[in-house]
């Protein structure tokens, strides 16, 4: 007979990140230096003899020779300049969670779009909602449900979206919008 030990407890994943705040400028920047090395690496096989062709940087450079200093030059090297310190600073800049821990295992965590689909859900089924839809962020939920002309709703509906949303280690704060839509309400209601 083989006997296994089991951890007593296991690590927890790490918190889920999606990528930096400049992930599609990393792509953009990437793409530009690429092409950039391939135009370099055209240029030295041409000079080399190795290629046969005539250069394009040498001209390129030489239409620029001879400008003198301006205003213009000075305000784009300035904008350029800030947009290099900016995307440094965004770069090391904190990553975005977007994923919240639940309560009931080490590592179980859910996404805000899931967190607003549960919301949806959970005011969807109170009595008197005709529809719901929800957005949301790590901190907030903002339900929105459309409801017939003297439905009170809200307090149902934000007691439904907390419990359903018990789980979680940090509930969210719950906003709850309601819209009214005219309509007949069945023969028993007195109204």
């Amino acid at each position: 007979m083989t006997t296994v030990d089991t951890p007593a407890a296991f690590t927890p994943a790490p918190a889920a990140t999606r990528a930096g705040r400049v992930a599609w400028w990393g792509i953009v920047l990437a793409v530009l230096t690429v092409a950039l090395g391939v135009l370099v690496l055209r240029e030295a096989l041409v000079a080399a003899d190795a290629l046969d062709g005539t250069p394009w940087l040498a001209p390129a450079v030489d239409s620029v020779d001879g400008l003198g200093p301006s205003t213009a030059l000075m305000v784009a090297g300035a904008l350029v300049a800030l947009l290099g310190v900016w995307l440094v600073a965004v770069a090391f800049g904190r990553r975005v969670r977007t994923r919240l821990p639940v309560t009931s295992s080490a590592g179980t965590t859910i996404g805000v779009n899931d967190l607003a689909r549960l919301a949806a859900a959970a005011a969807d089924d109170v009595d008197a909602v005709l529809s719901a839809r929800a957005s949301a962020t790590r901190k907030s939920v903002t339900v929105t449900v459309t409801t017939l002309e003297g439905d009170d709703v809200a307090e149902a509906v934000r007691t439904a979206v907390h419990d359903r949303l018990e789980p979680l280690v940090h509930a969210p704060a719950v906003r709850v919008v309601t819209r009214v839509t005219a309509g007949l309400h069945a023969a028993g209601d007195a109204r």
